[in-house]
């Protein structure tokens, strides 16, 4: 990576951390890097029209959707901000002698188009030096090698990994009933049911490695937790108690479940090691105990509690030990997701407008209202970058999925035919 690159991101974060970074002490056993700043200016970039090597009659179309791809995947990064350049394919030249730039590099290229796959050769280019830091062939289906253009640029020119290549998982109602769990680009892209049962499939949760899914299924006439194998496409039993088996969340590690169980008679968290189909019990109280969430480092986990006569959002270790409340404005907080930054925690409360997505720091302060539009705003989930959620909400009449940024900005819609709610955002893929 070119030393000016590196020397001009150094000299960006440096000043972000000198304006508004402070760790945040947990515990003993956890501190957290708060890095959220609106005073953050997004790294400009220019992107150059993508042009074809030898011309066809889909040429302009193929162009347009990398130049579309492209620019919203690097948006959606956090880091820039994408100015789209006409005219011609790149710059006439790099050689700019008072070094007064804009834009910290410029990106365009070739591609050819096959019957089933895009070969695109991206010239990315640092505006300081002229030296180039990504030029290579780049094959694969459509939007997948986009995204993963997309994804290199991102980590060469900041040294933090994209999320272009992830997924969303979510529950589709369809037009007889059922409820079923399907899979799709990040984007909104590529929509794909995993199962087909007929019956009501809820809570997917991805495991950390991206491999399988679990989630909650009636298809036996209990809501049993199931497993389902991406790669293999096999599905397996991991809890069949009577009574509930939901909302799941693995851990960090991938080796447990934290999930909702009612084989006692009230609803309260446990632990399954997955291997050894063991359990553990974790809260001991007779109110709800509900929607586990781990902290990234595996040590904590958030939950809703109405212990305290409505539901709130607590705390507590990862062995049941220690419970702490987090939330005390509003009379409904429920469905805590932890971002993977770890220094705060998005959730659901009842406002008067229905119910709107907060976060909140886990210290328990700097509540941010994040939705505003009219209808239900819920089921928040955190991308793998920690800077963006995704969220079903009524706002359009019908139960649809959206993005936004950790602040409630730059809200986009994903679904269009209604019936899409409960999403959870993978990590990255492999």
């Amino acid at each position: 990576m070119n030393m000016n690159i590196i020397f001009k991101i150094h000299l960006i974060f440096l000043f972000i951390l000198l304006l508004s970074v402070q760790s945040v002490v947990i515990s003993q056993t956890d501190v957290f890097l708060k890095i959220y700043t609106k005073t953050f200016q997004r790294i400009e970039i220019d992107l150059y029209p993508f042009v074809q090597e030898n011309s066809g009659k889909d040429s302009k179309k193929i162009a347009n959707l990398i130049t579309e791809v492209l620019s919203n995947d690097l948006w959606m990064s956090g880091f820039f901000k994408v100015n789209l350049m006409s005219g011609e394919s790149q710059p006439l030249s790099t050689d700019k002698k008072d070094g007064n730039f804009t834009s910290l590099a410029w990106v365009a290229g070739q591609f050819q188009y096959g019957k089933k796959n895009i070969k695109i050769q991206p010239h990315l280019v640092d505006m300081t030096s002229g030296k180039t830091i990504i030029r290579k062939d780049y094959v694969g289906g459509g939007r997948y090698v986009i995204h993963k253009i997309a994804d290199d640029i991102v980590y060469n020119l900041t040294g933090e990994s994209g999320i272009a290549n992830t997924n969303i998982a979510f529950v589709h109602q369809k037009k007889n009933g059922s409820k079923e769990i399907a899979v799709m680009n990040y984007d909104g892209y590529y929509v794909k049911e995993i199962t087909n049962n007929k019956s009501i499939n809820l809570s997917p949760a991805w495991s950390p490695d991206g491999d399988k899914i679990c989630y909650t299924s009636f298809e036996d006439d209990n809501p049993n937790l199931m497993l389902f194998n991406l790669k293999t496409g096999l599905q397996t039993t991991l809890s069949n108690l009577q009574g509930l088996n939901t909302a799941p969340a693995w851990s960090p590690d991938g080796s447990k479940l934290a999930l909702t169980l009612t084989k006692d008679g009230n609803a309260e968290i446990y632990l399954l090691e997955v291997e050894k189909k063991k359990f553990r019990r974790l809260t001991f109280n007779r109110a709800i105990d509900s929607s586990p969430s781990w902290s990234p480092s595996g040590r904590e986990i958030a939950f809703t509690s109405d212990r305290a006569g409505s539901p709130q959002i607590y705390i507590m270790e990862s062995d049941g030990l220690d419970v702490r409340r987090l939330t005390f404005e509003g009379s409904y907080n429920a469905s805590p997701v932890w971002s993977p930054r770890g220094d705060k925690i998005a959730f659901v409360s009842r406002t008067d407008s229905g119910f709107d997505i907060f976060a909140i720091d886990v210290t328990g302060y700097n509540l941010m209202r994040l939705t505003k539009n009219s209808g239900s705003n819920e089921d928040p989930s955190w991308s793998a970058n920690g800077f963006c959620l995704v969220f079903s909400s009524t706002r359009s009449s019908k139960k649809e999925l959206y993005s936004m940024f950790w602040d409630g900005s730059d809200q986009k819609r994903l679904t269009l035919d209604g019936g899409s709610y409960l999403p959870a955002w993978s990590p990255r893929l492999k």
